[in-house]
């Protein structure tokens, strides 16, 4: 599973960044994993006066990069456009108009895959495959069922749709494929599939995940559940934080606050960023075991100061906290839990007491 952390994996959004946003409330210096750039730069709209987005994988932090250059560059109807969200028959015109801006490593590898920047990053990732996959599945077999979760006037509505055409065993078969690991190992190669339940385990989890935010919010409110069940963002509709119209120029006026940096949690000691006072990790804990998952929270304390703020989403790889200097807080991460509208995540928020 080498290749994954060379791969393009993550290119859309796949969170809510309002949960982020709420649990690391004031926090001055935010470390945030990159993956396909929407959580920095969804952090951007928070009280940070810097944002640190470190990945692994250079390709996630080529990514980010490139959206910046085009951020900088793009109006917000030419920027949806050329992320493929908008239609558009230019757009490596405009990449080679953001070429020289990009730095070389950047610029490298985006060279190196024209045919990508030519259909749209939005959906290039394995992840956004896989869900555009699964939409078409659900557009084949329940195509108007589809149509009517989406327009459905009120939640309680869309709530009887989810319980009428969408808990039948052809779906639940098709929700406990997706769960099984040699889809995720070999399929997509995610290194995630190694530490999923049960087949029938995931299936539960994620009926239920849906069920619950079938009564809770509009789907087509959420850009997340748009993807799932369209298997494209409408223009006009639900966007990720940081792309609302109404919040573009704040954005583009935040891109300085940004720093992009490569590397790892385990080894956040080396890397000279300072002390940091918020963490948004997304699901790290999907591709480690226990003890990997200890060494990333040992990176963690390595920078954290007393009191520092985080925000971790857990999919389906169940791990507990390995140090009692991290503090979770109960009841935050319910709250947090029930209105994120990402669908499939339980969230854990808290503070980090004590550095040794």
């Amino acid at each position: 599973m080498a290749d994954f952390f060379q791969n393009l994996n993550f290119s859309s959004a796949n969170e809510d960044g309002q949960t982020e946003l709420t649990a690391l409330a004031g926090a001055k210096r935010i470390l945030c994993l990159t993956g396909s750039g929407t959580r920095p730069l969804d952090m951007l709209f928070s009280d940070a006066e810097e944002v640190i987005a470190i990945d692994l994988n250079p390709a996630q932090n080529a990514l980010l990069s490139l959206k910046v250059a085009a951020i900088e560059r793009l109006s917000h109807a030419d920027y949806l456009a050329f992320l493929g969200i908008a239609p558009s028959d230019t757009r490596l015109a405009v990449y080679d108009s953001l070429r020289d801006s990009l730095a070389p490593d950047v610029k490298g590898y985006w060279d190196s895959h024209r045919r990508i920047l030519n259909s749209g990053v939005w959906y290039a990732g394995k992840w956004e495959r896989l869900l555009r996959w699964n939409a078409r599945f659900l557009r084949l077999f329940r195509g108007r069922a589809v149509g009517a979760l989406m327009t459905a006037p009120t939640v309680a509505d869309q709530a009887a749709v989810w319980q009428d055409r969408f808990t039948d065993s052809k779906i639940r078969r098709s929700i406990e494929m997706i769960g099984r690991d040699w889809i995720w190992r070999w399929v997509i190669r995610e290194p995630a599939g190694e530490f999923l339940p049960p087949p029938a385990q995931v299936a539960d989890r994620l009926a239920s995940d849906f069920a619950h935010a079938a009564q809770t919010y509009l789907f087509r409110d959420s850009d997340f559940a748009t993807l799932v069940f369209r298997g494209a963002l409408d223009p006009g509709g639900a966007m990720p934080v940081h792309l609302r119209p109404e919040h573009y120029q704040r954005l583009r006026d935040s891109l300085p606050k940004l720093r992009i940096v490569q590397g790892g949690l385990t080894e956040l000691d080396q890397l000279s960023l300072g002390v940091v006072d918020g963490f948004s990790l997304s699901d790290f804990g999907s591709y480690t075991g226990a003890e990997v998952y200890a060494a990333c929270w040992r990176g963690i304390l390595s920078v954290a100061g007393p009191g520092a703020g985080f925000c971790e989403r857990i999919f389906m790889n169940d791990l507990d906290l390995p140090f009692r200097e991290i503090r979770a807080d109960a009841d935050l991460s319910a709250k947090l839990t029930l209105t994120d509208n990402s669908i499939i995540y339980r969230i854990r928020a808290g503070q980090i007491d004590r550095v040794n």
